[in-house]
C-alpha cells in the first residue's frame, strides 16, 4: 500500500482524533542540512511523516512537542555549530549554521469520556459530538452500551469503574463527566479523577449529595482547593429536567470553559 501523501495524513490523523502538530524550517544561516520549507509531522506517538534534515534537530524537536504538548505556535532556534549563542537551543552537530523551526498544532483532540451511558449520558454524547468532541462512553453494563446508538459516541468502554485512568488514560486536556446509573458510583469515581489531571471534571447530582461526596471526600485526605476543580452540581443554571435540557446545560457550561467565555454554575 502507497504511503498516504503529506495532507492525506493529516486528514487520517484528525479523522482518528490523534493530536498533531506541524514543524517547518523557516529560516536558516550558514552550513545546515535543513532547508527552509522543509516540513515534519508530529503525532504523540508514532511515526512522523517529512523531515527537518534528519539528525539531533530533528530529534529534539520531536521530543519538544510530545513532552510540551504546545497549545499555541512557537518558534524553536538551534545552534547547529557550537556558535555559543544563549538565544540558541544548543546541539552537538557540527554543521556550523542555525536554523529557526516553526511549530505549530494542527489538531488537538477534545477527549470527552462520560461515565455513565444512561438517557442523559447518551444525550450529552450525542451533542458533544455535534459539537466536535471525540466522545468516550464508558459505563459497567455491557448491554447499555451494545445497544447505544452510534451517534451517541465514538467509543464505548466497557468498565467496572475499579482503576478507570489505567484502563482509558485521559489527559490534562481531557474533559470528564461523572453520571452513572442511580449515582451509584459518582463518588468512587471522583476520587479517581481528582488523582488525576484533565481539563474540566463535573459531576451531576443534587447539591445535599454534592456536600457529603465533598466531605467525605475531606475526611479521605483532599482540600478544598482539590476540590474547587469539580463542576459540582454540573451544568449551567436553565431549569433544565429533560435528558436533553441537561445535556444542553452540561454542554453550555464546557463550551464556555473551552471559548473562556462567563457561565453561571448552579
Amino acid at each position: 500500500m502507497n504511503e498516504p501523501s503529506y495532507y492525506e495524513y493529516i486528514l487520517k490523523m484528525q479523522s482518528e482524533n490523534h493530536p498533531i502538530w506541524q514543524a517547518i524550517i523557516v529560516e536558516t544561516d550558514g552550513s545546515t542540512p535543513a532547508k527552509p520549507g522543509m516540513k515534519l509531522l508530529i503525532p504523540l506517538k508514532g511515526d512522523c511523516h517529512g523531515n527537518l534534515g534528519g539528525g539531533e534537530m530533528e530529534h529534539n524537536t520531536i521530543g519538544f512537542v510530545r513532552e510540551n504538548r504546545p497549545q499555541d505556535s512557537l518558534c524553536l532556534r538551534y545552534d547547529l555549530g557550537k556558535m555559543g549563542s544563549d538565544s540558541l537551543i544548543p546541539t552537538q552537530m557540527i554543521c556550523g549554521g542555525t536554523a529557526t523551526v516553526f511549530i505549530e498544532p494542527l489538531f488537538v483532540a477534545k477527549e470527552l469520556y462520560i461515565f455513565g451511558a444512561g438517557h442523559c449520558g447518551k444525550a450529552l454524547g450525542s451533542l458533544a459530538k455535534s459539537c466536535g468532541f471525540w466522545v468516550h462512553l464508558v459505563d459497567n453494563r455491557r448491554d447499555i452500551l451494545d445497544s447505544a446508538p452510534p451517534n451517541t459516541h465514538h467509543q464505548s468502554h466497557f468498565s467496572d469503574f475499579c482503576d478507570i485512568y489505567q484502563e482509558l488514560l485521559w489527559d490534562e486536556n481531557s474533559w470528564l463527566v461523572i453520571m452513572t446509573h442511580g449515582h451509584t458510583h459518582d463518588a468512587g469515581i471522583l476520587e479517581q479523577c481528582l488523582r488525576q489531571k484533565c481539563r474540566y471534571l463535573g459531576m451531576i447530582g443534587s447539591k445535599s449529595k454534592v456536600i457529603q461526596s465533598f466531605a467525605d471526600l475531606k475526611d479521605k485526605g483532599f482540600t478544598d482547593e482539590q476540590l474547587a476543580r469539580v463542576h459540582a452540581p454540573i451544568g449551567i443554571k436553565i431549569g433544565s429536567q429533560s435528558p436533553s435540557e441537561i445535556a444542553i446545560s452540561i454542554m453550555a457550561e464546557i463550551i464556555g470553559i473551552y471559548r473562556n467565555a462567563a457561565v453561571a454554575p448552579f
